[in-house]
């Protein structure tokens, strides 16, 4: 049996690889197929699923409409709901296709993570959804992280994967 890493994954490692980011992509392309192929053990939460698909609906809501005041985008992705929407199908396709292969992982999120992340709030200096982030890998026995965060940088239990 092959021993492999074991790795959280941030939600801009997803966005950089699905808007084709031109500095980050390639690389998060890279660390993905890693994924895929089984040399890399993946784990992410719900709240890295919502982040992405936020983010895929708000980028389309621009490329359409050109809005750039957060009432101006709401009012976008629901005029072209489906248009926005269309993204992050394909994100989810893609995320079926790596948790098939068995090397991605959803964690579960539940209150004692919740504390834990207060703990680490607290500690690292970190917003909420990142403390949360830092929680699940804390919870999990997770030690490496996938981000270009540089708030990450501060929680020592992590060692940071850059892009």
């Amino acid at each position: 049996m092959k021993i492999t890493r074991q790795m959280f994954i941030d939600a801009n490692i997803f966005t950089y690889l699905l808007t084709g980011h031109p500095i980050y992509g390639r690389n998060c392309q890279q660390l993905l197929g890693r994924v895929e192929s089984g040399d890399l053990e993946a784990f992410i939460s719900p709240l890295i699923i919502d982040e992405v698909s936020y983010v895929l609906m708000v980028q389309t809501a621009r490329k359409t409409d050109g809005s750039q005041d957060a009432r101006s985008i709401k009012r976008a992705m629901l005029a072209d709901w489906q248009e926005c929407l269309a993204p992050v199908g394909e994100f989810y396709h893609y995320i079926d296709l790596l948790i098939s292969t068995g090397h991605l992982k959803v964690l579960s999120l539940d209150y004692s993570i919740s504390r834990i992340a207060l703990i680490c709030a607290k500690e690292y200096r970190l917003l909420p959804r990142d403390a949360l982030h830092a929680a699940c890998c804390k919870a999990y026995g997770i030690s490496e992280m996938a981000t270009n965060d540089g708030d990450f940088k501060r929680v020592s239990f992590l060692t940071l994967w850059k892009p």
